[in-house]
C-alpha cells in the first residue's frame, strides 16, 4: 500500500518482482484489497482510489506500469535507430523510455508527445516537439494545426505505440480518435514502422482500430502471449531476438 499511496498506480508483476513472489499472490491480495475498499484494480495492477476520478487513467498514472517490460522493448528498438535518422515517436507511455535511449544518438526525433519532452535531460538529439491542441490527459498535442505540422515531415523510422493488440483480427487499437489521425499521418509518412508493446497489450483492446499488424514491419514485445492463436509473423519477442 506504501507503493500505492505513493505512485498512484502499481503494476502486477513490477510488484510481484520487487517483494519476490508469484503474481498469483499478488493477485490475490489486490483481490482482497479491492474487496475492502482500498485500491481499484485495473488490466494489469492496482490504482489507488484518489488517482480515479472516474475517468481513464492519465498517461502519468500508467507510465509506472509495466515499466520492466516497456524498458526492454525500448532498449531494443533503441538499437534499431542509426545516427543520422529522422524519427517519429507516437504518444503514449512505452515512448518515454524509449525516447529516453536514443537521446543521446546523433537522430532528429519528431513527437507530439508531450511526456517524452519533460522526462528527458540534457539530449544530444535535435527535438522537434509538434504543436496543438494540448491534451493534458493524454499528454499530446493534438488537433489540425498539429496534423498540417506532422505532414511536413518525412521520417527514415516511426515507432509507435497503442492501447492493445487483437491477435484474432491481427489489428492494433487506439483510444482516442485525435491521436489516431496523427498515428496514421506518421505511418504513410515513414520508411519504416515499428509497434512498440508489453505482453499486458495483447489482453487488451481499445474502441477505435488503429492499423492491421501486417503493416508494421516489426511488432517488438518483451514476451510472446500464451495464446493458442497463430502469432503474426512479425511478432518479435526482444528477450529471444536480437536486432540485426
Amino acid at each position: 500500500m506504501n507503493a500505492l499511496n505513493l505512485r498512484g498506480v502499481i503494476s502486477l508483476k513490477d510488484t510481484a518482482r520487487e517483494l519476490g513472489v508469484a503474481e498469483i499472490t499478488v493477485r490475490r491480495d489486490f483481490e482482497k484489497l479491492e474487496s475492502e475498499g482500498k485500491l481499484k484494480r485495473v488490466q494489469g495492477g492496482a490504482t489507488s482510489l484518489e488517482e480515479l476520478d472516474g475517468a481513464e487513467l492519465t498517461m502519468t498514472s500508467k507510465l509506472p506500469m509495466h515499466m520492466h517490460g516497456k524498458e526492454a522493448v525500448a532498449q531494443y528498438a533503441a538499437d534499431l535507430v542509426r545516427d543520422g535518422e529522422c524519427v517519429f515517436i507516437d504518444g503514449g507511455t512505452t515512448m518515454v523510455p524509449f525516447a529516453s535511449a536514443i537521446m543521446r544518438k546523433n537522430v532528429r526525433i519528431i513527437t507530439y508527445n508531450t511526456m517524452v519532452l519533460k522526462k528527458l535531460s540534457n539530449p544530444t538529439a535535435q527535438i522537434i516537439l509538434i504543436g496543438g491542441e494540448y491534451r493534458p490527459h493524454y499528454e499530446m498535442n493534438v488537433g489540425t494545426i498539429a496534423q498540417d505540422m506532422l505532414q511536413m515531415f518525412y521520417f527514415d523510422k516511426a515507432f509507435f505505440g497503442c492501447s492493445g493488440v487483437d491477435l484474432s483480427q491481427r489489428v492494433a487499437y487506439t483510444t482516442e480518435t485525435e491521436s489516431l489521425k496523427m498515428k496514421r499521418i506518421a505511418m504513410s509518412n515513414s520508411s519504416h514502422n515499428f509497434l512498440l508493446v508489453d505482453q499486458s497489450k495483447f489482453s487488451s483492446r481499445g474502441f477505435l482500430k488503429f492499423c492491421p499488424t501486417d503493416q508494421f514491419e516489426a511488432i517488438l514485445s518483451d514476451s510472446l502471449p500464451d495464446t493458442e492463436e497463430e502469432l503474426p509473423e512479425n511478432l518479435r519477442s526482444v528477450a529471444q531476438d536480437s536486432p540485426k
